[in-house]
């Protein structure tokens, strides 16, 4: 497919010849009733924090947001486990927090340069995408490989993993994707063939993925996490086609949007796709996609060097998001984060930039996969 027939493509889906709908200072969406606790703004939140066990100070505060429905879920870094029986602990007291309903635990466990528990914290090892790929293993070896994992997440609380990577290598020498062994391969093909077990294996215990980095970003020269990437010289149609396929067989539980300027899907060209109508509006109507959309790192650079501090978090819900993630790793971040997201949004809603019924909806979505969650506490 050429670039013609993509705009072709997309303009049909009604992206490129709509108007962006993108506002966050002034004017905007009309202001209505508030919608009661389930439109809570931080329904919309993933959080990092660090501690350890329950009385930890941010474990304690954590927990709190918790219970007052501040936040919808966490993330779990490497500063959080230092054993399985230890991370059991810690994450049964923080869904004791929410009898209701259950939280999102995530974790970012793609195996290899991304792993964030291994045989350094009482866990087995995991291979890299590109390793795996490569070891000549079969379909059912892989799939016994991955259970087996995915079995010592379940066990220990997490409910979510963020993963796979679709992303197609595209770029070798890509910083972030290519240059960490993080893509499956080259090709569609060889791409689905190890996310769907990768995927079978999560699901047959329990445990949700999440489809990354979407709409592709093998391609890029840049890393999001240090500042702005620009995709749209190197991005390709068919980087697009594991996300496509995984919907229409019923295996993407989430979608990551990624932190890329795509000259299809930015609202502006400035604008990463994860604050851009057009890229959320391209997995709802393109791709027919009706689970939750969740934001890369929104303390990564790509979005910290264009707003400051959590400026970006209405951008993101107006453009469609469902959760989005504050995973404060840096040392300048911390679970106070919680309380300012919920301002910042909160106060949008108050000036009349951010509607209620946007909030709503897009914590109907995040409740709905919440309720699909499995607690092992």
């Amino acid at each position: 497919m050429d670039e013609k027939e993509v705009f072709k493509m997309i303009s049909r889906r009604g992206f490129v010849l709509s108007q962006a709908s993108f506002c966050i200072f002034g004017g905007g969406l009309a202001s209505s009733a508030h919608g009661g606790p389930h439109s809570f703004p931080g329904q919309l939140l993933i959080s990092g924090f660090r501690g350890t066990i329950p009385a930890d100070p941010e474990v304690d505060q954590v927990r709190r947001h918790i219970e007052r429905g501040d936040v919808a879920g966490i993330m779990l870094l490497k500063r959080n486990i230092k054993s399985p029986e230890q991370l059991y602990r810690l994450t049964s007291s923080l869904q004791e927090a929410s009898p209701d309903l259950p939280i999102i635990i995530s974790i970012d466990q793609e195996g290899g340069h991304v792993t964030r528990v291994g045989p350094y914290n009482g866990f087995m090892s995991w291979m890299s995408a590109e390793t795996l790929s490569k070891s000549g293993r079969s379909s059912e070896e892989i799939l016994g490989y991955y259970t087996e994992r995915a079995r010592e997440l379940a066990e220990v609380g997490v409910n979510l993993n963020l993963g796979p990577v679709v992303d197609l290598n595209v770029n070798p020498f890509n910083p972030i994707i290519g240059s960490k062994g993080r893509a499956f391969g080259r090709s569609v093909d060889d791409v689905l063939r190890f996310a769907e077990l990768f995927i079978q294996a999560h699901r047959s215990v329990g445990v949700k993925t999440c489809l990354k980095h979407f709409p592709g970003h093998g391609s890029s020269f840049e890393d999001s996490h240090k500042g702005s990437v620009d995709i749209s010289q190197t991005w390709r149609p068919e980087e697009i086609a594991p996300f496509e396929r995984l919907v229409r067989v019923g295996l993407a539980d989430s979608i990551m949007n990624s932190h890329v300027l795509h000259k299809y899907l930015s609202d502006e060209p400035w604008l990463p796709t994860s604050l851009s109508k057009r890229s959320v509006t391209e997995m709802r109507e393109g791709l027919e996609f009706e689970g939750p959309v969740i934001t890369d790192d929104m303390q990564m650079a790509a979005i910290t060097d264009l707003f400051p501090s959590t400026g970006a978090s209405v951008a993101a819900v107006q453009a469609g998001n469902t959760l989005l993630i504050y995973s404060n790793y840096k040392d300048q971040y911390s679970i106070h984060s919680i309380a300012e997201v919920n301002q910042s949004l909160q106060s949008a809603i108050i000036e009349g930039v951010l509607s209620p019924d946007i909030i709503a909806e897009r914590a109907t979505v995040a409740r709905k996969f919440r309720a699909t969650l499995v607690s092992s506490h």
